[in-house]
């Protein structure tokens, strides 16, 4: 039984083989080959008949090498070259405006941020505890029925420091206005 499997597949594929080969042989009696090369093809049978080597004739059952780079080949790596061109400014503009996206997303993060710092001193100030606070920090004022009391000078310094100086000279170690108060106050304690 195994035998006779194997002997009709055989005879199958020697039929589809014999099929193909004979299709070949009238598309290759269709194809027309230019008269240049037909005239050399005739002058080299003339050379080889007369020196006694017969050529046959190229048939459809021998193969034919394929060309190694048909003109469909360069007409696809063209049309892929073009559009490559025209893509990598397109990528590059991509990559670029996700580059200043992100720089964006993060520039908004740290106005957000902030943002609430300012929401929460905002609500602070609602506090009146703080808002007396600050108040006698930054313009130094007092509630009613306070006393207030400023020390002037530097710690540390002492009044003989000042005394010691002439009249004439000028302190070039204090801020400008406390400079002219200072000399305002010697030129007033000298009269």
């Amino acid at each position: 039984m195994p035998s006779r499997r194997a002997s009709s597949a055989e005879v199958k594929a020697r039929a589809a083989q014999a099929r193909r080969l004979a299709e070949r042989e009238q598309v290759s009696g269709e194809i027309r080959t230019p008269a240049d090369i037909t005239a050399r093809r005739k002058t080299r049978t003339s050379a080889s008949a007369s020196a006694g080597s017969v050529k046959t004739p190229v048939s459809a059952a021998t193969t034919v090498p394929e060309r190694t780079f048909p003109g469909r080949m360069i007409l696809l790596s063209i049309v892929v070259l073009v559009v490559i061109s025209f893509l990598v400014p397109t990528v590059n503009s991509f990559f670029q405006q996700r580059s200043e996206l992100n720089e964006l997303e993060s520039q908004i993060a740290a106005e957000q941020q902030e943002q609430a710092q300012l929401q929460s001193e905002l609500v602070r100030w609602d506090d009146p505890d703080f808002v007396r606070q600050q108040a006698r920090e930054r313009i130094n004022l007092v509630m009613p029925g306070e006393r207030r009391y400023q020390v002037m000078g530097e710690p540390g310094a002492s009044a003989d420091d000042v005394e010691q100086l002439d009249s004439t000279e000028v302190r070039h170690d204090l801020p400008w206005a406390e400079a002219l108060w200072d000399s305002l106050v010697r030129s007033a304690a000298e009269d």
